[in-house]
């Protein structure tokens, strides 16, 4: 059998249990959680199979092809499969993403090896609704990856994901009750002069979002528990603002202008303060790598003095040097004289070389 005959089915079967949790939500939603959790690992595992076929065992096992092709094997788990998608793939899952998959994972567990019965139709409402939310949330982050991050192996899928996308985003309508509940402060809140935007993830007018710029913020949806890390700028062509989601890429909607995070750094940095301390020799404003999302000269200082990588969003107070390279880094650089750093191998590497 070949690699791609093998990787489609496995995407099918991902499908096949996306559509059984949905429509098992209602009636069975302890199944919906075994069939929602089964989805998103076989999606993970479909894009280290993408790589190599060897990614999918569990690291307790040797790799064996026709121990493979037969099914006698373990395969990885959801964090083995987000260890290696970070590590081998060069291709990992963000921090909110992981941890909404996390959450699948502790509330199947909770299903399969305790229990987690409804006693009540109170009680089953209220375990369809915590349901959902998790589910809605970890979509919106699995289809995001699929179609934008991952599209290059997924694209072929895109019909069948999006009806999927259309049967989880009608699931909304149990979380009616939620809203319905805070809606009243929400208006309040309004009037006030705070900003509730529409969720991405559940549809309602319930995220959180500030109203200042140039600084990364928690938008939170108060119906969901959606949270995403969010930064607004204008845009340098058109003037109109223009909102980061997770990550420093994005569009101005208004021109079409596209920024990466080199352009973000260069909003964000204060250039006259940046000026003055490469003439006193002060290295605290140059660009620094992150250690999180591997970006190189992605973390700019700012006008408050803090630090933000602009491709991922990382906030901090400090870096610190390499003691080898001299390379500003948001991780621990203890060691680094020896053991170098993200962009270096300190004198570890050195020593090996000679």
């Amino acid at each position: 059998m070949k690699k791609e005959d093998m990787l489609e089915r496995l995407v099918e079967n991902g499908i096949d249990f996306l559509n059984k949790a949905v429509d098992d939500l209602q009636d069975h939603p302890k199944f919906s959680v075994i069939h929602f959790h089964a989805a998103v690992e076989l999606f993970l595992k479909a894009r280290l199979m993408a790589e190599h076929w060897s990614l999918v065992i569990s690291q307790r096992q040797d790799p064996d092809w026709n121990k493979f092709i037969s099914g006698n094997f373990q395969s990885v788990s959801l964090d083995g499969a987000a260890d290696r998608l970070e590590k081998v793939v060069r291709s990992g899952l963000t921090k909110s993403e992981l941890t909404s998959f996390r959450e699948i994972t502790k509330h199947r567990n909770k299903v399969v090896h305790f229990f987690h019965e409804a006693h009540s139709s109170e009680e089953n409402s209220e375990q369809v609704r915590d349901t959902v939310k998790q589910q809605l949330t970890a979509w919106y982050f699995l289809h995001h990856i699929l179609s934008t991050r991952w599209k290059d192996v997924f694209s072929h899928w895109n019909a069948p994901l999006l009806e999927v996308d259309k049967k989880l985003r009608s699931l909304h309508t149990f979380l009616q009750v939620i809203y319905d509940q805070i809606k009243p402060e929400i208006e309040n809140r309004k009037k006030e002069g705070e900003i509730f935007q529409c969720c991405p993830s559940c549809g309602f007018e319930s995220q959180h979002n500030e109203v200042d710029q140039k600084i990364v913020y928690e938008a939170n949806c108060l119906v969901c528990g959606l949270t995403e890390k969010v930064l607004k700028i204008d845009c340098t062509s058109c003037g109109e603002e223009v909102t980061f989601i997770n990550e420093g890429f994005g569009q101005c909607n208004n021109c079409g202008k596209s920024f990466e995070p080199d352009d973000l750094a260069g909003e964000l940095i204060d250039e006259g303060a940046a000026y003055i301390a490469a003439r006193e020799a002060d290295l605290s404003w140059d660009l620094g790598n992150c250690s999180d999302c591997d970006g190189y000269h992605t973390v700019v200082r700012t006008e408050d003095y803090s630090y933000i990588c602009t491709s991922c969003f990382l906030t901090l107070d400090y870096l610190q040097f390499c003691g080898w390279c001299n390379e500003s880094n948001t991780g621990d650089m203890e060691y680094s004289s020896w053991a170098g750093c993200n962009y270096c191998d300190g004198r570890a590497g050195w020593d090996k070389d000679d």
